[in-house]
């Protein structure tokens, strides 16, 4: 039996904070994971203005807060360390997602924030981070990447969806696995609550509080990239180029702008399940299930969710870029081109580690 003690890293487009996993993967006929601990380490204000403009920063100062952001995801690692007690040592690596930002894959790019030399040479434990580059250089999208994890973790469900700053989902094919990110959901739902002084929309009150804008709803569907199929997938530049200037338009109520693009976010996750027939036994993860607005939307329109534990929702994501890590340690595909559009499957990610240390 294969045994991994692995950390995997996350840090997703709404900005909720660093979710760090502390997990142990086994393999003899299939893989199975035990979570020990995970905790999410909100980001302080600097950080949060620091990763919001991003875009409107000069070369050199992307670069020192590349450095500098890795220098913060290390010093978290071993702040989690010590606070669960747990021995170095015995951590066989970890795996870090970065904080995606100029994603850009018609254009032949994508950057995650997080230098791994800074991680590796604050933490001392093997590093492994940029899974996306690689894909992109063959063509593909460099996203969605939890699908092997949800191919191989979690394959007793008929889908996988992840509902965190963008909504993503996965199932299997005659053709094998494909996935792709479906629309906006956090990174809206953040947004437009913090205009009415809420960092968030607590359960969904807020756009349960609104109303269905047929105007506004009439204008997101309208767009391209809900047309578009798989794989697709969308960045923080998407959202900034056409989804806000949309919201911009129309002079209504906060309360009904996240009612009418919660509804909008529902009514495209509702259409893809059904559409795809998988919509009997659909896992729903991410800090987005949690929005109640939004989870009694899908169930009115026929989808089946299954929320699993409260561990499993908030940290699924970093758990399976943990698991990235191992199969690229494994010499194993971790990336599938069914999913992602690439020209092949590919064994990704950067390890920073030095045999003398």
């Amino acid at each position: 039996m294969r045994v991994y003690n692995t950390i995997g890293l996350m840090s997703g487009t709404s900005l909720d904070g660093l979710d760090i996993v502390h997990v142990l993967f086994k393999h003899s006929k299939t893989w199975e994971f035990e979570i020990i601990n995970a905790k999410t380490y909100s980001y302080s204000e600097k950080w949060v203005k620091n990763l919001n403009n991003i875009t409107e920063l000069n070369g050199e100062k992307l670069i020192e807060l590349h450095t500098n952001y890795g220098k913060h995801i290390g010093s978290k690692v071993n702040e989690f360390i010590v606070e669960q007690d747990i021995s170095r040592k015995n951590i066989d690596l970890l795996s870090s997602h970065g904080h995606t930002v100029f994603h850009q894959p018609k254009k032949g790019f994508t950057f995650q924030l997080g230098n791994g030399a800074d991680i590796y040479a604050t933490t001392n434990i093997k590093t492994i981070c940029d899974f996306r580059s690689l894909d992109v250089a063959f063509g593909g999208q460099g996203a969605p990447l939890v699908p092997v994890g949800d191919q191989l973790l979690f394959n007793k469900y008929q889908a996988c969806l992840n509902i965190g700053g963008i909504a993503n989902i996965s199932f299997n094919t005659s053709k094998g696995r494909i996935a792709g990110d479906i629309d906006f959901a956090n990174i809206f739902s953040n947004r437009l609550a913090k205009k009415l002084e809420y960092e968030f929309d607590q359960d969904g009150h807020l756009a349960n509080a609104g109303e269905l804008n047929t105007a506004l709803l009439t204008d997101l569907r309208q767009q391209g990239f809900y047309s578009k199929s798989f794989p697709k997938s969308l960045g923080i530049e998407d959202y900034l180029q056409w989804y806000m200037p949309i919201l911009s338009s129309h002079n209504i109520s906060i309360n009904d702008q996240l009612h009418t693009c919660g509804y909008h976010l529902c009514e495209n996750i509702a259409s893809m399940v059904k559409k795809n027939k998988v919509n009997n036994k659909v896992l729903c993860t991410g800090g987005g299930i949690k929005n109640l607005f939004w989870k009694k939307t899908l169930q009115k329109m026929g989808v089946n969710i299954i929320v699993p534990e409260k561990t499993i929702i908030d940290y699924k994501e970093a758990l399976n870029f943990a698991f990235l890590g191992v199969l690229k340690v494994e010499n194993q595909n971790n990336i599938l081109s069914s999913v992602t559009g690439g020209k092949k499957n590919l064994i990704s990610g950067v390890i920073y580690n030095s045999e003398n240390s």
